[in-house]
Formats: C-alpha cells, structure tokens, sequence
C-alpha cells in the first residue's frame, strides 16, 4: 500500500486533502431533537450545544426564530468560549463582553464600544450555514462560493411513511475514512466477525463453495454516488437467498436495509474519532399503518449505529468474544467497534500502521474505496467537484441509490445479481418517482 498517501488521507482538519473533500458535501452535525429550543422558545439547557466536525470546534445554538446557527466556539474578540454565551432573539451573546453574532457570523452588537462606533462592521466570526431535514441538522462548512444545493435522500424527504431518527450517541476511535467506510465494502468481515462469533455462531452464509454449492456471488461497483457490493448469501432456509446490496454513498455514508430504507452517516469528528448519525424511513403499509418494524426501532435500547446510551470504556468492560451474556455484547457494534477501534494504538490516534497490512483478494472492495477516494481528491485539487455533487438537481426528484435486501430462490436472485448498476439505478428511479407523484 502507498504508506506515506494513507497516512495523508487519514487528515480530516482545514488544508488537509481529505478535509477539502469532505467540506464539499452537506454533513449531519448533530440530532435536531439534542438541540434544545424552538421557535419564540429558544432557552435551555441544551442551547447551545458544543460540537467538534473535521477537527474544528463549533458551538450549535437555535435563535428566537427557531433555526441553528453553527459558529466557531472562540469569540473574535478574545476567544472565550460561545459555548457559555445567551442565545438571544436573532444572536448568541459572548458572555465576557457582550458581543453578539447572529447565524451567519456577522458581529451586530458590541456593548462596551460607543454607540457610534462601526468597529463591529469589520468583525465576522466563522460560521456555517445550517439545515434542519429529516430531523437532523446539517452544515456544509467547506468555499462558500462552491456550495452545493443540499441533496434530495429519500429517507429525509419522503412523506409516505414515518421516519425514525437515532440519538447520534455512537461516537467510535477510528478515522472516518480509512477504517469506518472501509467496513461498507468487506462483506467477508459481516460474515465472519458478525457470524462465527456469535452465540450460537452462525457460518457458510458466505463461502467459497461448501456442499456442492457454487460460490458466494459477490460483486464491487463503481456507482454515481461512490461504490457499492452486491452478494447472494445463503439463508437459514433452503433454496432461499438473500440478494444484499449495499453502497457506500460518498462523503461518508452507508445506505442499506430493503429499499434503501436506512441511511447513516459516519461523521468525522477528528482524525482519529467518527460520530454516526442517521434515519431510517418506514413506509405505511397498504391499509395506511405504520409497520410493525418502526415501532421496534423506536422503542430499540439496543446498540447501533443508529443510536447508542453505554458509557466510555464500554468496550473493555464487555471483555473478549465469548463474553456473549453481557448487556453489550448481543448485537454487531461491540464487534466493529473492536474491528475499526483496534488497528492501530493510542500513540498513533488509533490510526493503523498501513505498512504493515497485507490485503487481500477478500478486500477488492477495500482498495476500490482507498482508489475513489484518492480519484475525489485530485478532482478537488483540480478544481472540480468530487462524486456525487448535484449542481442542478430537480426539485421533484429524489436521489435513487439502489440499496436493497430481498429473499429469492437461486434464478431469481442471480437474475438480479446479474443486472447492472445502471440498471437497478433505472428501476430504483421509476419507483420514486411514482411514490412521489401519488
């Protein structure tokens, strides 16, 4: 592997290669439901919140208007922290001298300065535009001059259904990008570390040819939005398949579960530290309930990427693998946790040593991701924007990435198997735009 590009593109903070890609995107920074306030009601004790994205620090607050400014933590006078200020009416005041910032970081009041001074005209504190969408809310922190129009998933718009948001509780010690998403193209580890593990362990779902079956089908693809893998596993039932389609949807997302239900995104708090945020979109059923799977991921306390409540440490408290009674050891976060949190030690951030891993033919999917990622930063660096930016999108049109999970027999699974990117992109199209158009 090129050591010396991996251990560049691990930078996430301003200037850094992989940091100019990722503030080309609109990112989840926070729950809108962990911001506290709303509209004439905007105190509270969790208004303003502290956040830290791509290794700045940020303070979110929600004015009088009921809408989430995003600023630097450190006043631009003498850097106290606006974490501690008053959100007001159209502002957040610096409680050491009273300058005020409204949303888009302009200073429009300086209390000790004489009425007629202008001095606060030439002050701006940085700042970030923000959305609320789909109960999360978003910032694009990158040239305002290249921001795009925010992107039309249809887990954040869709009204035929009900939308589950998490809590944003996992926060995980790896880098974003070359140990979290390399997790979404390596089914192999799904099987093993999430199979064999287990109790009871489950095994042969992925195979490379067992009881007169052929091989696992298992594909990698290059996608308009990243990349995505498709397989064919076996089931617990015979004769049955699972058709398993799930892409990498760059910056930093995971899109999954049958028809591209969830999306999740894995946040770069820093180098080394990611934050999960993500929404799962349930559609009524045909009499016009809300199915029976909302209900059981809304009242879920267990982990996931969606949500999570365990305390720091909690992964030295469950222990090792066998340790499979305990309250945290039951679903698959424990697992990745030690898989993505573990490959490098504390005095390098956590950070792997690259030299020292030998990939194989089982990480085609790995190295597909490192080589796109690689392709988004020359596109930056040449001025251009990186995969999946939409500059003139219809409003009416959703963004159809083709994740799915679907139970067939053999032909029908290799049917579907078989079919192109562009293809299943085509049908997951028509399907969104008839739901929209009903």
């Amino acid at each position: 592997m090129e050591t010396a590009a991996e251990e560049t593109l691990a930078r996430v903070g301003p200037g850094t290669p992989s940091g100019d890609v990722f503030r080309r995107y609109w990112l989840p920074v926070e729950v809108a439901a962990n911001l506290g306030g709303r509209r004439g009601e905007f105190l509270g004790t969790r208004n303003p919140l502290r956040v830290r994205v791509l290794g700045e620090n940020l303070v979110l607050f929600r004015d009088g208007s009921g809408k989430p400014g995003l600023v630097a933590e450190h006043c631009a006078h003498r850097g106290t922290s606006l974490y501690y200020g008053r959100v007001e009416r159209d502002c957040i005041r610096c409680l050491y001298h009273g300058w005020a910032y409204d949303r888009d970081g302009n200073c429009i009041d300086q209390p000790a300065e004489p009425p007629s001074s202008t001095f606060k005209d030439t002050v701006k504190q940085p700042a970030y535009p923000c959305v609320e969408v789909g109960d999360l809310i978003f910032a694009y922190l990158g040239p305002p001059d290249l921001q795009p129009p925010f992107p039309r998933y249809p887990q954040l718009f869709r009204e035929d259904g009900i939308r589950v948001t998490g809590n944003g509780g996992r926060i995980q010690k790896s880098n974003v990008f070359l140990q979290t998403l390399d997790n979404v193209l390596d089914p192999w580890h799904a099987e093993i570390g999430h199979g064999w593990f287990k109790d009871p362990p489950t095994a042969g779902r992925m195979h490379h040819g067992i009881d007169g079956q052929q091989p696992t089908p298992v594909k990698y693809e290059r996608t308009p939005w990243g990349a995505c893998y498709v397989r064919l596993t076996n089931t617990d039932k015979p004769g049955i398949y699972e058709y398993h389609e799930t892409h990498a949807v760059f910056p930093c997302q995971r899109c999954q579960r049958p028809d591209a239900g969830t999306i999740i995104w894995a946040v770069p708090v820093d180098d080394s530290t990611t934050r999960w945020l993500g929404v799962s979109f349930y559609p009524f059923d045909k009499d016009g309930n809300v199915p029976r799977e909302a209900y059981q991921a809304i009242n879920s306390q267990g982990l996931s990427d969606m949500k999570s409540n365990y305390t720091e440490g909690w992964v030295e408290e469950v222990g090792h693998w066998w340790n499979h009674g305990h309250q945290w050891r039951g679903g698959p976060i424990w697992e990745d946790e030690v898989f993505m949190g573990t490959q490098g030690d504390a005095d390098r951030g956590f950070l792997p040593d690259w030299d020292k891993w030998h990939l194989a033919s089982s990480d085609r999917g790995v190295a597909l991701m490192h080589r796109l990622w690689k392709e988004q930063v020359d596109r930056v660096r040449e001025g251009l924007d990186p995969i999946g930016i939409i500059r003139a999108p219809d409003d009416e049109k959703f963004i159809p990435v083709p994740a799915d999970v679907r139970h067939l027999n053999w032909d029908a699974g290799m049917e579907r198997f078989n079919m192109t990117i562009d293809e299943r992109t085509s049908e997951r199209e028509a399907d969104l735009a008839s739901i929209h158009a009903r």
